[in-house]
């Protein structure tokens, strides 16, 4: 044993190391052995248990933190409040909540086969009013079919009516998450699918509640029924009574009337039709409804969203045991209400079966069947939540309209066109430009790959060759400074002139210039973009490339040298040219493609400054062009979650104030944010309602307030002053705030300065 344990250890290079570095532990194998193997096997398991999302440390229950009924007294009794309950005449109202199908939790349809199923198969319930609430049916056309049925049918139903409009204009929550970066710097990937689809519904809270409003719809539906009788059934939609399961609740319930609740045992069931059968009795193990008497106080805490155990919150507040006391709760998720003296007034009454949900797979009973419920629920809410924000995605128009700039309806006040048409005649002289230009290729040793050094690494003038290079911090290298003499040399230059040449050219177009402002503009795109002999291959595997580190490759911050593509791609919107769409679309598509799965992509994406922002912008820019919704969905989660990570609650920019020069940073970094949130709002998203749009404001109007009066922090090299215009003029857009400036802003600015080009024409001006 010990000898097939030693050659397994032996077969791991790095335990081999070990030990021939170590010999003089060999001695004390026979004893330390077992002491590593049992360590080893603590943390193996406990690592299988993170990745699962099953925490090893204490997570505290859901019985714990409500407590237990066993430690309350007993409360006083009212004795006229109980004479007059027991005046009224025992009658039930039991009003069925109709949901929507949530696909992959249960099969499409099911919801109105179901309906169709009760109204035509059970029996009249002794005593018993039945009610109907329709919960915000998200289907025209499934609300319309219910609606038609039940009237049909001659039944009482309310609906609770759903807006379509609202859903992408409630923003995602991350107020209990603690770390918003886990959602981009890969440690989901490392927790498992389970855990990560959880903590990404968890951000989904407030649109769940609003769509599913599933404790709503119960409170709701508790009170329709307090308004017709003395006990109140509020009641999933697929509940059915057969005339024996009626008549063991009617009778457990009167048998005990000085109860305010009771709990109904649950049957799911794989085949509707056996509810037919006389004497059918199916076994009722599952999760209970729950019944009130008129005068119950507890009510169902709407805080708690669906998917997050909102009924058995109830059952743990009012003290009911079941497996749900040993759930355990995580620090995101809402931790139970206190147990309450009300849990004195709980029985238990006779039983209901649960029709079927379309997915026979997922309706067993016992813990794997459960966990596979609560996936399949959760990517059903995710999906569906999806599904409705897509609505309002316009992305795949994006051959017909820009994303970024705002033009239709837009009048020339504010706006010189006089100086856009002088610029696009300045254009005209310069280009078209080419990665090919460059005298030599860069590391890769092609031509067609995009080529710009690390602009303050240079060669070490101790070391044969001078490699690796050293960083030398605000000394530029020659030629790395924009548009200088000998930038020609690398492609940051050219490519700068492409985005700005052929967006200028294109918005001269829209406001009148002639077709060969247009021809011009299109052979700029062909030349850099799409011709074989002269096109950029789709990677910035050499940008900001130090000489001598990482194999010549370069660095993920080189990524932010293509930042402008969000208004670069608004131009070729605007260009309306099908050939030069359809092969800018095809680069694109590679091009987001490497930013997503590179190396440098991916690490970049993690980054919590203005780099990770400016990846969101491209990232996104590159979405809308290709009508990608999905990843466009996916950026505007992201980004909300970096944004709350990376500016604190009062305006602070940590890792741009750490900087020499903070205004620059900050300005620079909340420009980005701005234009990033606009290009989303652009294409149907609604980034400025969300907790993460409120704090970019509150960051923006912090900054300007105080660069207008004494700016404190660290700023070792002039700034441009003019450079705030744009962002007050965003502040008055988004809330209202005026900051007084002395100062009047150029038309265009720098591309350093993260202000887009022609910013007037931009959604955020006020």
């Amino acid at each position: 044993m010990l000898r097939a344990k030693l050659r397994r250890l032996w077969s791991k290079p790095r335990n081999r190391a070990l030990l021939v570095v170590s010999p003089f532990l060999l001695p004390t194998l026979p004893v330390s052995l077992p002491i590593y193997l049992v360590i080893r096997n603590r943390r193996r398991k406990a690592r299988k248990a993170a990745k699962a999302g099953r925490a090893t440390d204490n997570r505290p229950k859901m019985g714990e933190l409500a407590g237990k009924l066993s430690s309350l007294s007993p409360p006083l009794r009212d004795a006229q409040a109980e004479a007059r309950m027991d005046e009224m005449v025992d009658t039930f109202a039991l009003c069925r909540i109709i949901g929507n199908d949530l696909v992959p939790r249960h099969r499409s349809g099911q919801a109105l086969e179901n309906v169709k199923f009760i109204l035509e198969n059970e029996p009249e319930l002794a005593d018993c009013k039945k009610l109907w609430l329709l919960n915000r049916i998200f289907d025209p056309d499934t609300e319309v079919a219910l609606i038609d049925l039940l009237e049909a049918h001659g039944q009482t139903y309310e609906r609770l009516n759903f807006d379509p409009g609202k859903v992408p204009r409630i923003g995602y929550d991350f107020a209990t998450i603690r770390d918003g970066s886990i959602f981009l710097d890969g440690r989901l990937d490392e927790m498992g699918d389970a855990i990560a689809l959880r903590l990404r519904l968890q951000t989904y809270r407030a649109r769940n509640n609003y769509v599913m409003n599933n404790n709503g719809a119960r409170n709701h539906a508790l009170e329709m029924c307090r308004m017709h009788a003395k006990w109140a059934l509020p009641f999933d939609g697929n509940c059915y009574f057969t005339q024996d399961a009626w008549e063991a609740l009617r009778s457990g319930i009167l048998a005990n009337r000085d109860k305010r609740y009771f709990t109904v045992p649950m049957a799911r069931m794989l085949d509707n039709q056996s509810l037919l059968v006389d004497g059918c009795a199916p076994i009722a193990q599952d999760e209970p409804q729950i019944a009130f008497r008129n005068d119950a106080l507890a009510r169902f805490d709407t805080a708690y969203p669906y998917g997050r155990r909102p009924k058995v919150e109830l059952f743990v507040h009012l003290g009911i045991e079941g497996p749900w006391t040993d759930w355990p709760v995580n620090d995101f998720d809402e931790p139970p209400r206190k147990v309450s003296a009300e849990g004195y007034r709980v029985g238990s009454a006779g039983w209901v079966a649960r029709l079927f949900s379309g997915e026979a797979k997922l309706e067993g009973s016992g813990k794997k069947n459960t966990a596979q419920r609560g996936i399949a629920r959760d990517e059903a809410i995710c999906l569906t939540l999806d599904t409705l924000e897509k609505r309002a995605i316009r992305a795949g128009d994006a051959a017909q309209a820009p994303v970024f700039y705002q033009l239709a309806g837009r009048s020339s006040e504010g706006f010189d066109e006089q100086v856009l048409h002088q610029a696009a005649d300045e254009a005209m002289t310069r280009g078209p430009f080419s990665v090919t230009d460059k005298p030599k290729p860069g590391p890769s040793g092609n031509l067609h790959d995009y080529y710009h050094p690390a602009p303050y690494w240079w060669p070490d003038p101790k070391k044969p060759g001078g490699l690796p290079y050293i960083r030398k911090d605000g000394e530029r290298v020659p030629g790395t400074e924009m548009y200088e003499a000998g930038s020609e040399q690398y492609d940051r230059s050219g490519l700068q002139r492409v985005f700005d040449d052929t967006t200028t050219l294109a918005l001269a177009v829209r406001f009148g210039a002639s077709q060969k402002h247009h021809d011009h503009a299109c052979n700029l795109v062909r030349t850099w973009f799409i011709n074989p002999e002269t096109c950029m291959a789709p990677n910035l595997t050499s940008s900001q490339v130090r000489r001598g580190h990482q194999g010549d490759r370069g660095q993920p911050s080189g990524l932010i040298e293509t930042k402008d593509f969000y208004y670069f791609l608004d131009a070729i919107t605007l260009l309306d040219d099908p050939d030069l769409t359809a092969g800018m679309r095809a680069w694109c598509t590679k091009f987001l493609d490497w930013l997503e799965n590179s190396e440098q992509g991916t690490k970049e994406r993690s980054a919590l400054n203005n780099h990770g922002t400016c990846y969101d912008l491209q990232c996104a820019a590159l979405a809308a062009f290709l009508g990608d919704e999905d990843k466009l969905q996916q950026i505007n989660h992201r980004a909300q979650a970096r944004l709350l990570a990376s500016i604190t609650q009062d305006g602070d920019q940590p890792h741009e104030f750490a900087r020499t020069l903070t205004l620059h940073y900050g300005v620079f970094n909340l420009q980005s944010w701005i234009n990033l949130f606009d290009l989303l709002e652009g294409t149907g998203l609604h980034p400025w309602n969300s907790q993460a749009g409120q704090r970019l404001v509150v960051a923006t109007s912090w900054l300007l307030n105080e660069a207008t009066t004494t700016w404190t922090l660290p700023q070792i090299k002039p700034f441009d002053h003019r450079r705030l215009v744009p962002l007050a003029s965003s502040l008055m857009a988004r809330s209202g705030e005026h900051v007084s400036l002395s100062a009047d802003a150029p038309a265009c600015f720098p591309p350093h300065d993260g202000i887009a080009l022609w910013w007037r024409l931009g959604r955020s001006v006020g």
